[in-house]
C-alpha cells in the first residue's frame, strides 16, 4: 500500500500493555481480513479497479493502528504492508505482525511528547517524509497538507508556524475535497469558481498550490506532490486520442468539456453604460447596456455577482447611491417571488456610466439543444473581475515601464555584441545577424539607446 487517506489523532495511551483476550482476537481477525482483502485488491488490478475494496483496506488499516494507539504513518503501516507479502498466511505470521505492532506501540509511547509545531520544526531540519509526519500531527495525507509540508515547509517558502496554521485552517474547514477539485478539474479557471472565492479568504497558500504546474520550471528535483501532478498530466496526455479532427467539425458533435474549458479573458476598457438590471435571489445579476468607443456602440449583457455589483455602486456618489438604495430597500419576499427588473432611466432619471471601472469578462458555456456544451454566441459575458480604473492604469504603466526597461537593456546588450563582432573582423551583415539586429529599425533603436547610455543619458517615462 503506497499511501493512506485518513488518519486518527496521535494517541499515547498504553493500550497494548493491557490488551484483553477479546481485543487480541478482534485484532487477529482484522489482520487476517486485511491480508485477504489486500491480496484480492492486488489480484484485481489495484485501487483504481475496485475502490470499495480499497476503502475497506484503508478502514482496516485505521482500525488496526488505532487498536495499538499508533498514528497511521508510513513507518507503522510498513509493518502491515510487509505482513501482506508473506505467504502462506499462518497463525505464526499473524502473531509476528502483532508482536511488531506492539513493539512499535511501545516505542511510540515512550518517545518524548512533542507539540505539533515542534514536530514540524524537527521534520524540517531532518527532511522527514510527509507520510510519517502528517499522521503524527493529526493531518490526513491529502494533497493540500502534503503540498504544505513538501513545497512550503521543506523548501523553506513558509515558516513552520505558518504551515501549521494553514493545516489547521483547512482541517477546520474540512475542505480537502474542494481544494483538490480546484486543482484537478478547474486548474485554468479556478478563480472564477464559487469554491475558490469561498476558500481564498481563509487559505493563504491556496494560489501557490493551484499554480504548481505553472511554476515548477525545468527542474527534475520535484517533491512527491508535484511529481504526482506531472504523472497525472502525462497519463492524461497518453490516453488522449492521437487522431486530430477539425475543431469546427468536432465541437458540434462532442461539445466542450466544462471541466477543461479555459475561456479567454477580455478586458472591457470602454465605458459601460448600464441601462437595465435584472436579478433574482437564486441567479447571477444580468446588466444590459452599451459599450461606446467614439462613434461605435455595441450592446452587451454582463453577468455579475450580486454582492460585487452592489459594492461597485458604492464608489459612485449621487446616482450610485440611488441605485445602491434600490437593492438595500428591496423586500426579501419580493425578491423571492420573481426576478426583479430595474430600468435605471425610470428609477434614477438616467442610465449609469461606470466610468471609474474596467471589467475583465469571459464567454460562458451554454447547454445546446443536443445536450453538448458550447460557447454562448450572444453578446453575453460573465464578469470575472471588476477593476478600479485609476489603480489598474497605474499598475499597467508601471509594468510597461519595467518591461520597456528590460527590452532596452536587451537591445543595448545586442548592440554591444554587434560592436564586438565588428572589432574581431565580422562583416556588417554577419554582425547584425549574430546580434539579432538585422532589422534596420531595431538596429537604429539599439544604436541610439547604446549611445544615450554611453553619454550618461536615460529614458524618462514621465
Amino acid at each position: 500500500m503506497a499511501f493512506s487517506f485518513f488518519i486518527s489523532q496521535p494517541c499515547r495511551e498504553p493500550i497494548f500493555n493491557f490488551v484483553k483476550e477479546p481485543l487480541d482476537m478482534q485484532v487477529t481477525d482484522k489482520l487476517k481480513t486485511y491480508y485477504q482483502h489486500y491480496q484480492e485488491l492486488k489480484e484485481n488490478g489495484g485501487p483504481e479497479e475496485n475502490t470499495e475494496l480499497f476503502e475497506a483496506v484503508i478502514e482496516l488499516e485505521e482500525d488496526i493502528m488505532s487498536a495499538y494507539g499508533l498514528p497511521p504513518s508510513h513507518t507503522h503501516l510498513q509493518i502491515l504492508w510487509q505482513f501482506t507479502e508473506i505467504t502462506p498466511l499462518t497463525d505464526e505470521v499473524v502473531e509476528e505482525a502483532q508482536n511488531q505492532l506492539k513493539a512499535a506501540a511501545t516505542e511510540h509511547l515512550m518517545a518524548p511528547v512533542k507539540t505539533n509545531l515542534e514536530l514540524l520544526q524537527e521534520a524540517k531540519s531532518e527532511r522527514m517524509s510527509a507520510f510519517n509526519v502528517l499522521p503524527e500531527i493529526g493531518q490526513p495525507t491529502h494533497d493540500y497538507p502534503i503540498f504544505l509540508f513538501e513545497e512550503m515547509l521543506l523548501k523553506d517558502k513558509a515558516t513552520p508556524e505558518a504551515v501549521l496554521q494553514e493545516m489547521e485552517s483547512v482541517k477546520e474547514l474540512d475542505c480537502y475535497g474542494e481544494v483538490a477539485t480546484l486543482l484537478y478539474y478547474h486548474r485554468k479557471t479556478y478563480k472564477r469558481t464559487k469554491i475558490y472565492k469561498t476558500l481564498k479568504p481563509h487559505l493563504q497558500f491556496l494560489d501557490t498550490y493551484l499554480q504548481q504546474l505553472k511554476n515548477i520550471g525545468e527542474s527534475e528535483n520535484h517533491s512527491s506532490f508535484v511529481s504526482s501532478l506531472i504523472k497525472k498530466e502525462a497519463a492524461e496526455e497518453a490516453t488522449t486520442p492521437s487522431v486530430v479532427y477539425p475543431e469546427d467539425t468536432l465541437l458540434p458533435l462532442i461539445g466542450i468539456d466544462p471541466a477543461s474549458y479555459a475561456p479567454e479573458s477580455i478586458l472591457l476598457t470602454d465605458v459601460f453604460e448600464m441601462e437595465e438590471i435584472v436579478y433574482d435571489v437564486d441567479t447571477a445579476v444580468t446588466v444590459t447596456g452599451m459599450l461606446s468607443s467614439g462613434e461605435d456602440t455595441k450592446r452587451v449583457s454582463l453577468g455579475f455577482d450580486l454582492k460585487e455589483l452592489v459594492r461597485l455602486f458604492t464608489f459612485y456618489d449621487g446616482q450610485g447611491e440611488q441605485i445602491f438604495a434600490l437593492f438595500s430597500n428591496q423586500p426579501e419576499n419580493e425578491v423571492q417571488d420573481s426576478p426583479i427588473v430595474i430600468n435605471l432611466k425610470d428609477s434614477t432619471g438616467s442610465t449609469f456610466l461606470a466610468y471609474q471601472h474596467y471589467f475583465k469578462v469571459y464567454k460562458p458555456l451554454v447547454l445546446g439543444e443536443d445536450g453538448s456544451h458550447q460557447v454562448i454566441q450572444e453578446e453575453f459575458y460573465l464578469v470575472e473581475e471588476i477593476l478600479e480604473r485609476t489603480a489598474y492604469d497605474a499598475e499597467q504603466l508601471e509594468i510597461s515601464k519595467v518591461s520597456l526597461h528590460g527590452l532596452f537593456q536587451h537591445l543595448k546588450s545586442s548592440y554591444r555584441l554587434y560592436l564586438e563582432l565588428r572589432q574581431v573582423g565580422e562583416s556588417e551583415k554577419n554582425a547584425r545577424n549574430e546580434s539579432a539586429l538585422e532589422n534596420p529599425t531595431t538596429f537604429e533603436l539599439a544604436r541610439h539607446l547604446f549611445t544615450l547610455d554611453q553619454h550618461g543619458g536615460k529614458i524618462d517615462f514621465e
